[in-house]
């Protein structure tokens, strides 16, 4: 084997530990609670997209919030621009948080 091979097959190995640690680590997040404060960029029906003051992850602009899980007397007043802390968990399918409580911080 020459030495390209080798380095070769430890980036493959690296690389593949590296996903099996990210995906370990994101089923892990699915059950525990997250917290996200932020601002209320629009609502509709059982969606609610929220611009977190701190980004969860880099890069992250907006967040998209379920709304399905929460009592509607959380959220039913809540207009474009309101500042909310929004306590739920990270969806199955990791693209959007499940609320469970949603709190106005106007």
């Amino acid at each position: 084997m020459t030495r390209r091979t080798v380095a070769s097959a430890v980036v493959s190995v690296l690389g593949a530990v590296t996903i099996v640690m990210v995906l370990a680590g994101v089923g892990a997040t699915q059950d525990e609670f997250i917290r996200i404060d932020g601002r209320v960029l629009w609502i509709s029906g059982a969606t609610m997209v929220v611009a977190p003051l701190l980004p969860v992850v880099a890069g992250d602009s907006a967040i998209n919030v379920d709304l399905s899980q929460a009592s509607q007397d959380e959220y039913m007043r809540l207009t474009t621009g309101d500042f909310v802390t929004v306590t739920g968990t990270i969806a199955d399918d990791g693209n959007r948080v499940i609320a469970t409580s949603i709190r106005s911080r106007s």
